[in-house]
């Protein structure tokens, strides 16, 4: 058994850590959070400098890695600012269904832009009535002879203002049952790229963190597109969005770890610096206990969410449950202690804690969406208990205890 990162691996995570440290300064971070704006030089940085689609096909300009090097990536961004850290993160993440699901054309064409830092993605599968519940859509895809038809409303989809396409999960067929008949396309943003009906775009305004990217609503109307379009097997839309999340969720696990562990290193330098009855503050009890406990808190979340990463690069066969299992665990326990860890070193800082200059409170803010989503806390509790229900008690205790 051996828990180091391969040289590779280790190289990946130093660089990623220097260009995040070099790159996303504390003025440029509150510069785009005032503004609401996303980081695109900083995107297309992170894209030239290789740090995007590093588990993308080699053919299309992809690193031909894993999941576990693509978080390593993930945690360092946040690590060194949640908001920039974040946002650029989920401008690639929602491609990750291309990369799972799409033909080599299409992986061709949508991730080879993405890999350059020039295309920006989005999934659309959150409805006004639809949120946890992904079984039935009320967006419908209707088949004519010379293209596909959308109609329906959209909420909730992260980089809306400016995604170049978007995933959409729509019902093709209404009389199937609850999980079944829907099928997953891909709209261009540009209108070009339509063969009729509009695409209406709002914005979502005022919303609590990850204020750089943009939250908005789409809305089709008669949207036509190509028959091309379709992603992935027709009618089979809930298995391809959920085994995108499946990886899609240890990502979001190592956007809160590195949100986790860079309040973390903040709070430890002020507790070391700050003075109070003319000793440090790491010296009273109260306040070094508590980094005690959320440095054995971070440790834990580490090796939780690279173990799940590793996990997915392993495979583990369709039918394994092992996979959606771990990758269910990081996705509740890990933003949710982070959460609690960031909360903690807002007691260090005290009333500077408080403040925007100190960043633990924009940190708390940009990880609450962890816990939300790609699948809330609650539901991947109920999935891990869905889980357990079915696996006997010998692979429990032999495989996983």
């Amino acid at each position: 058994m051996d828990f180091s990162l391969s040289k590779e691996q280790k190289d990946i995570k130093k660089a990623a850590a220097e260009f995040a440290r070099g790159e996303f300064r504390p003025e440029v971070a509150q510069e785009h959070e005032f503004n609401h704006r996303f980081p695109r030089d900083l995107y297309k940085r992170a894209g030239e400098l290789g740090f995007i689609g590093l588990d993308y096909p080699e053919e299309i300009g992809g690193g031909g890695l894993g999941v576990i090097e693509n978080i390593l990536v993930v945690e360092e961004f946040c690590k060194a600012d949640s908001g920039i850290g974040m946002a650029i993160h989920l401008g690639f993440l929602p491609a990750k269904i291309v990369k799972v699901i799409g033909t080599p054309e299409q992986q061709e064409k949508f991730l080879g832009p993405i890999v350059k830092g020039d295309w920006i993605s989005a999934v659309s599968f959150t409805e006004p009535n639809h949120g946890s519940d992904l079984t039935r859509m009320e967006t419908t895809l209707e088949e004519r002879e010379d293209g596909l038809i959308l109609n329906g409303t959209k909420i909730f989809t992260t980089n809306a203002a400016y995604a170049d396409f978007f995933i959409v999960l729509a019902q093709e067929d209404h009389d199937a049952s609850p999980g079944h008949g829907m099928t997953t396309v891909l709209v261009e943003r540009d209108p070009s790229q339509w063969l009729g009906g509009k695409l209406e775009i709002n914005e979502i305004p005022d919303k609590m963190g990850i204020r750089m990217t943009s939250s908005g609503e789409l809305v089709f109307k008669d949207l036509k597109v190509p028959r091309e379009n379709i992603l992935g097997e027709r009618g089979r839309g809930l298995k391809n969005v959920l085994e995108f999340l499946d990886e899609s969720r240890v990502e979001i696990a190592a956007q809160a770890l590195g949100n986790a562990e860079g309040a973390f290193l903040k709070a430890l330098d002020h507790a070391r610096k700050r003075e109070q009855f003319q000793k440090p503050i790491i010296s009273f009890q109260a306040i070094g206990h508590k980094l005690a406990r959320t440095w054995s808190q971070i440790q834990s979340l580490k090796w939780l969410t690279y173990h799940a990463a590793w996990l997915c690069d392993q495979g583990g066969g369709k039918d394994s449950e092992t996979v959606p299992l771990f990758t269910s665990i990081v996705k509740h326990h890990v933003p949710e202690t982070a959460k609690q860890i960031i909360d903690e070193t807002i007691t260090v800082f005290g009333g500077y804690g408080y403040f925007l200059e100190q960043e633990v409170e924009r940190r708390y803010r940009d990880n609450r969406i962890a816990e939300i989503y790609e699948g809330t806390v609650e539901v991947q509790l109920n999935n891990i208990v869905r889980i357990l229900r079915k696996l006997t008690l010998d692979f429990i205790d032999s495989v996983l205890l």
